[in-house]
């Protein structure tokens, strides 16, 4: 046994600063059916694409963004802004936005989030406002010092060079700042955006600036919009609206690459970013305290714990009718479950479905409880549902309603029979729809008048009409409406003020309002429209509920330790009566809004473009934006990469060196996706090297054969995307043919070398995962399976090779624990051919060597040792350590000899942030081998890079 002390599964350090980009460039192909037709429009801010029938909305967007290129410049200056192909994608139910430089474009995702948390306005007037903002800070990073950047690496030069020198605190804040300053809502004037901040300050939470704009694993951060929101306007209140875009300038063409942005900050401000981060939270240290300080708090108690080890949060309190609580229940320790809680005791009910918290909604009436839940499309990336499951409380059974609908926020009647669903079309046109419960089948669905959108429905006592939040261009209102005609009455008047979650209890409809800059619990008297204040509280009271018997309240509180239950007494007699007038404390917008600001929801719409047909097929095929390194142990490497816009092609160049094999191979390879089967074709070529076996008798002896070899294959893949419920679920096919050029053919008898052989060859492979959603805290999923099988074999020759890998994965003793078994299997023929790629991966502790049969099992049990949230000034942000000890039994054999490779050792992880722009978990490894007579190397200590992401 040869050992190797200490060995480095690490990439070279030039190589590892750029790792994070692998994923960005594996972004998914095939996103969208092939069916769908596209049309485009062309202006001075670029163009847009969007599918056929949605050319309105099309131009209310082109208008949106060359209203901003034309008279935004607090943050470009006189620098004009490079035009940006703008996609419009509507076969999702998913909410969401992106603008990237690397392909440069903008993909607007439309479907309405049920749950406003952008204000109450338009969707797609704030969506559109917030990623051409981005547009406008990556183009500032476009030219100066990231001029070498860009010839070097192309739009990933470029996309590298803004995240390293642009914190995304400032992207995310200045661009919240645009949707604010633009709109009549946007998140800066929403309390439940600042209620984090106000709960952390006031509860004396006060992180350093290192901490307060990292992940941690042990304390709840806001995320980095709000820190942004605030760092950004106090600049701006404090040195004018055009004091940013003289800092990026300087920032970009000035200052190098050390600390650029906090440096002109400072030359242009007094301060650095760490000191504008302690006087930013000194103003707001000193805006809620004197709040806090006039506020009369309603007496109310709570029903769950005040004070938790870690964060946790209760959400949509309901009573039932024997007077318990159910509430969805989630923490960084636990996924989002339903707990049902009486005399101070909480059961667990069960886990819903994975769905976005932009939609998510539980409604009780009676028996049942009914709540929404994605479902995808098995091949179409972009096309998802939205379904409906109801649960008896009676039967205890779930029962799933509908299947690829489209359905939000369903709504049990009174009398169990019906339920009253929010649909939207693919082309943002709004139904009210009546299901029924049993069955979900559709028994009336109703246009929203005008188009309306309409959200957060609950049945009134008569099981005919049901109360809604109501979003217009002139914002939101509370609405009554008839389930059998369609018709709507209004019962709170249009305003600005956000309101959510109307709850109707005789006379009144309860809600949650943001009248004073912190959301309270109000009521809306229908018969006389006048509104009545019911709670005062601290930070955020959302979710109202009305008991059984009339006589109590409940309702979600937020706390510095996340939501909480609170009931209180329902006492008409003690509701303040409220004139409806906004007094708000969050008015860090307002100084810029004077100067620059603009409501754009009424922005006159230019319907004059002129409009195209746009092959999504073939338009833009080819498109080398740049390059990407290649971490995939044991190989590492290079890739040049292509891809379109549309993301029907994407294809690579590149060279990648195995450190099994100690060799270099170079390649080209094509993905077309546009079709259901992707096409994949390749090209490979490089010299190759492996053990060549010369003696089997005893213990095996063996030379090093070198050669060179051409590969050419062609095949289909099959993605199919299977998640259901609270399990992440892929599985993907793939059949391949291979041609073989080789040099030299593998030997036992080294005098013999076969030039020139050439062979067919085929190969198949199925990857598969099932993996339960993780909360924050948990190591691993606490269940799942992840199965990889690969098969390659030659026509008509010897070469043969056939890998099997699997992970089982297990719960802990504790929630944050994983117990896992890992196995591994390769079958081949090493002895007197050519051997194909050596990927397998050995025992821990052995180094790889060649056998005709082997397995591995791995049994492993991990668990969190730390949360240590320290900084190592801004180069590393130390956040978790993870233990984790293992046993590995393996065997190998060729021809009659047997080899036993037993391990067991210890790993250490270190989770943590460098530089503030990477996600990064490195490890150490002691590995104890129980074989002493292996024939090949070993090694007692590793150190290896598990994981390096982009985080920035």
């Amino acid at each position: 046994m040869r050992k190797n002390f200490l060995r480095m599964r690490i990439v070279f350090s030039w190589l590892l600063v750029f790792v994070t980009f692998s994923g960005w460039c594996q972004e998914q192909i095939g996103l969208n059916p092939p069916s769908m037709k596209w049309m485009q429009i062309e202006g001075g801010f670029g163009k847009v694409i969007f599918p056929v029938g949605m050319d309105s909305s099309a131009f209310r967007i082109a208008s949106l963004m060359e209203f901003q290129n034309v008279h935004d410049s607090s943050i470009i200056g006189d620098v004009k802004t490079r035009r940006v192909p703008v996609i419009m994608q509507n076969q999702s139910t998913l909410p969401a936005g992106f603008s990237t430089p690397a392909p440069w474009r903008n993909e607007l995702y439309l479907s309405y989030p049920q749950n406003p948390f952008m204000g109450p306005t338009m969707w797609t007037d704030v969506l559109t406002i917030h990623e051409y903002r981005h547009t406008q800070q990556f183009d500032m990073a476009r030219g100066g010092i990231t001029l070498p950047w860009k010839i070097l690496m192309g739009q990933t030069g470029w996309l590298l060079n803004a995240l390293m020198l642009q914190p995304l605190w400032f992207r995310e804040g200045d661009a919240t700042y645009a949707e604010t300053i633009y709109s009549k809502g946007g998140r800066g004037r929403l309390p439940s955006f600042h209620m984090e901040y106000r709960a952390l300050r006031l509860a004396g939470y006060d992180y350093n600036y290192e901490k307060a704009h990292f992940y941690s694993y042990k304390d709840f951060i806001p995320n980095p919009y709000r820190l942004g929101y605030y760092m950004v306007n106090k600049v701006r209140n404090d040195h004018g609206v055009d004091v940013w875009s003289k800092v990026l300038y300087d920032t970009h063409y000035k200052k190098g690459f050390i600390y650029p942005l906090s440096r002109s900050l400072k030359d242009l401000t007094g301060m650095g970013t760490k000191d504008l981060y302690q006087a930013t939270m000194i103003d707001l240290d000193s805006l809620f305290e004197k709040t806090d300080a006039e506020l009369d708090l309603t007496p109310s108690e709570t029903m769950t714990e005040e004070q938790t080890k870690t964060y946790t949060n209760y959400r949509y309190p309901h009573y039932l009718e024997d007077g318990s609580i159910v509430a969805l229940k989630s923490g960084f320790d636990l996924i989002r479950t339903y707990y049902q809680m009486s005399d101070g005791k909480e059961m667990r009910l069960f886990s819903p479905g994975v769905y976005t918290e932009d939609h998510a909604t539980t409604v009780i009436e009676g028996n049942l409880m009914a709540w929404a839940e994605s479902s995808f499309h098995e091949r179409w990336v972009n096309k998802d549902y939205s379904i409906v499951k109801v649960y008896d409380f009676r039967t205890g059974k779930t029962r799933k309603i509908s299947g690829k609908s489209r359905y939000f926020m369903p709504a049990p009647s009174h009398d169990g029979k019906l339920i009253a669903v929010h649909e939207t079309d693919e082309f943002n046109r709004f139904f009210i729809t009546i299901l029924n419960a049993e069955d979900g089948e559709v028994i009336r669905k109703l246009p929203v008048p005008s188009n309306k959108f309409i959200t957060h429905l609950r049945w009134m006592g008569d099981n005919r009409s049901l109360v809604a939040l109501s979003i217009t261009t002139g914002g939101n209102s509370i609405v009554k409406i008839d389930s059998e005609t369609g018709g709507l009455t209004t019962i709170l008047s249009e305003t600005e003020v956000p309101v959510t979650r109307p709850f109707p209890w005789k006379d009144y409809v309860l809600f949650s309002g943001g009248y004073t800059g912190i959301d309270n619990i109000y009521a809306v008297k229908i018969s006389s429209g006048e509104v009545f204040r019911i709670t005062s509280v601290r930070f955020g009271a959302y979710e109202p509920v009305v008991s059984p018997d009339g006589s109590k309240i409940l309702y979600a509180a937020y706390t510095a330790d996340g939501y909480k239950i609170r009931e209180m007494d329902l006492n008409v007699n003690e509701w303040e009566r409220w004139s409806g007038k906004s007094e708000t404390d969050i008015l860090f917008h307002k100084k810029s809004y004077e100067i620059e600001g603009k409501d754009l929801s009424h922005l006159e719409v230019d319907t004059t473009y002129q409009v195209e047909k746009y092959n999504s097929w073939t338009s833009g095929l080819f498109n080398i934006y740049g390059w990407f390194p290649i971490p995939s142990p044991p190989e590492y490497g290079l890739e040049f990469y292509t891809r379109n816009i549309m993301s029907t092609l994407r294809g690579t160049l590149g060279v990648t060196y195995n450190t099994n094999e100690d060799q270099f191979r170079y390649f080209a390879h094509a993905e077309y996706a546009a079709l259901y089967p992707i096409i994949d074709v390749g090209f490979q070529h490089g010299r190759r090297r492996s053990d060549d076996i010369t003696d089997v008798s005893e213990i095996p002896e063996y030379y090093e054969q070198e050669w060179r070899e051409n590969v050419v294959s062609a095949g289909l893949k099959f993605p199919f995307k299977l998640t259901q419920g609270t399990h992440h679920t892929r599985l993907t096919l793939g059949g391949y043919y291979e041609y073989y050029d080789v040099d030299a053919l593998d030997s036992s008898d080294v005098s013999i070398v076969t030039a020139d052989e050439s062979f067919d060859g085929w190969k198949g492979e199925l990857e598969f995962f099932r993996l339960r959603e993780t909360a924050r805290q948990q190591v691993k999923p606490r269940w799942g399976q992840v199965v990889n099988l690969r098969y390659q074999e030659a026509i008509d020759e010897n070469p043969m090779q056939f890998k099997a890998v699997t992970n089982l994965f297990f719960p802990g003793f504790t929630r944050n624990h994983s117990f896992n078994f890992a196995g591994r299997y390769k079958k081949e023929e090493v002895v007197n051919t050519y051997r194909y790629v050596d990927d397998f991966m050995m025992p821990r502790g052995y180094l790889s060597a060649p056998f005709e049969e082997i397995y591995v099992l791995g049994a492993n049990y991990e668990l969190p040792l730390w949360y240590p949230d320290l900084s190592l000034g801004s180069v590393a942000f130390f956040q978790r350590l993870r233990g984790e000890l293992f046993f590995d039994y393996s065997k190998g054999t060729i021809q009659s000899f047997e080899q036993n490779m037993n391990s067991t050792g210890a790993q250490l992880y270190i989770d943590m942030r460098l530089f503030r722009l990477f996600q990064m978990t490195m490890a150490f490894r002691f590995n104890y081998v129980l074989d002493d007579d292996y024939f090949g190397e070993t090694t007692p200590f590793e150190f290896l890079i598990t994981s390096f992401e982009l985080a920035n």
